[in-house]
């Protein structure tokens, strides 16, 4: 078993993986601090589900790192075949111990990545008009994140993706995120989707970005984003770092998810941690 307390705050609970297994996806079994029967129950739930639910994707065996493209260039190719191969690039994964909050890195991955602020907030789900550049696909996809990751719900997430998803786009429900959020409330015990129930809130904030990389044409970005998620249940926060890559493309005047395979998972660390300077995040700076 793992045990997880802050001594600066016994409220604030981060995320510890047990021993490492095989098949299935690991169930770590946590003890929390000196809580309400119900908060505990609640609380254990929940970081028990959250620290399962990305297993299989955080096996620092599975994947080389891939080194993130310098902003603003692009790969030397572009079409159909360098979009797949950029797409599924494997990027360096890291232990699951690694999401959870613990010391920053004296180090950074690179400067901080301005990211521009949108230019339409009317009459649509996430704000757009972002710029024709990689940190502006980095951009709508932080939006993207941001607002389909309110409430933990999936099918806030399909909502929100499919009114940035151009025509063939891999379906929401069978993204990584998708399946991720359907993991987590099903092992917290919580409505498949919906409203939580009362005292219980879900965010995710970005603070980290990179360019995994861009074709040629500039028309083809893989974007990642890494942020802090926020569980919130009356008082008691699970927090923990999680990030996201999705292939954008560039329709006209807008960034929308890229048609063809999804990227490869990012690498969910904490951020600013050593794990997470390792993986190649840098700071978002707006």
């Amino acid at each position: 078993m793992a045990r997880l307390t802050d001594p600066h705050n016994p409220h604030r609970l981060g995320l510890r993986s047990g021993a490492p297994g095989s098949g299935s996806r690991r169930r770590a079994v946590l003890i929390l601090g000196a809580v309400t029967a119900l908060a505990l129950a609640t609380v254990l739930a929940l970081v028990l589900s959250l620290t399962g639910m990305l297993s299989e994707r955080q096996d620092p065996s599975a994947a080389a790192p891939a080194q993130p493209a310098p902003i603003g260039t692009g790969d030397g190719e572009s079409g159909p075949a360098a979009e797949a191969e950029l797409a599924a690039r494997p990027m360096l994964q890291v232990p699951l111990a690694a999401m959870q909050p613990h010391a920053l890195s004296t180090r950074t991955a690179g400067p901080p990545i301005a990211l521009p602020q949108p230019q339409q907030f009317v009459a649509t789900l996430v704000p757009t008009g972002f710029p024709d550049t990689p940190e502006g696909a980095v951009a709508q996809l932080a939006e993207l994140m941001k607002a389909g990751m309110s409430g933990g719900d999936p099918a806030v997430w399909a909502q929100v993706y499919g009114s940035l998803a151009e025509s063939g786009a891999l379906p929401a429900r069978e993204t990584w995120l998708s399946r991720d959020l359907v993991d987590l409330r099903r092992g917290a015990h919580f409505n498949t989707t919906g409203p939580l129930r009362n005292g219980m809130r879900m965010s995710w904030t970005p603070t980290s970005a990179m360019v995994k990389g861009s074709t040629s044409d500039g028309t083809y970005t893989v974007a990642c984003v890494l942020g802090e998620f926020v569980a919130d249940y009356n008082g008691r926060v699970v927090t923990a770092g999680w990030g996201n890559c999705l292939p954008m493309r560039r329709v006209g005047e807008q960034w929308k998810v890229a048609s063809g395979p999804t990227a490869a998972p990012a690498p969910s660390a904490w951020p600013a941690s050593d794990e997470a300077v390792a993986a190649g995040w840098r700071d978002i700076q707006r």
